[in-house]
């Protein structure tokens, strides 16, 4: 891992309440998971900032892909599991499993393979990183790289499943919440 790496998991190990929720998440052995998403990149974000490192953390979003379960109870696994979390921590949490998220999107998209797969063809590059295992020995998945996230800029990932008024809107929410973005307008060919 280069030194932005090791600065990155740095300042997610240092967000103690995160790593927490990390542990627990990793001793339910969910089948390829992941923290993903917000609470990752708003740990950062938060760190540059000299905030409390959960502020403006309204959901953790956990995902993990596991085709042995069937759909029906996947959906049921993943509501038991957002209750007990979110009793624990008293903090919302989103479950999912990835193996079934194009029937949940509601949208023609093509299933995923993997959690990798998933975060590899979401709205945009900031939102795509996720960490696994225990708080002493964080893995980071980023499948663009971490410089977007700590120069704050806000890129589309250009996939077919993915759209400019999708990520008009994502990114139109990040700015309404988050100060020094640059966002980088979809363009069309």
């Amino acid at each position: 891992m280069d030194s932005n790496g090791s600065q990155i998991k740095s300042m997610l190990q240092n967000n103690s309440e995160l790593m927490k929720i990390l542990a627990e998440v990793d001793s339910l052995k969910l089948n390829n998971y992941y923290i993903a998403a917000g609470a990752v990149f708003q740990t950062i974000w938060n760190t540059q900032d000299k905030l409390p490192l959960m502020n403006g953390i309204h959901d953790i979003d956990i995902i993990y892909f596991d085709k042995k379960i069937t759909q029906e109870d996947s959906l049921e696994q993943d509501k038991f599991l957002e209750k007990k979390l979110n009793e624990k921590f008293q903090m919302e949490f989103d479950i999912h499993n990835e193996a079934y998220m194009h029937l949940w999107k509601g949208r023609n998209i093509k299933p995923y393979s993997s959690c990798e797969d998933a975060m590899g063809r979401w709205l945009a590059t900031v939102h795509a990183i996720g960490i696994k295992g225990q708080p002493d020995t964080l893995e980071i998945y980023a499948p663009f790289g971490i410089d977007d996230i700590l120069h704050r800029i806000i890129r589309p990932i250009y996939h077919v499943d993915n759209s400019k008024i999708l990520y008009d809107a994502k990114a139109l929410k990040w700015q309404e919440r988050f100060n020094g973005l640059t966002i980088l307008q979809w363009e069309t060919n």
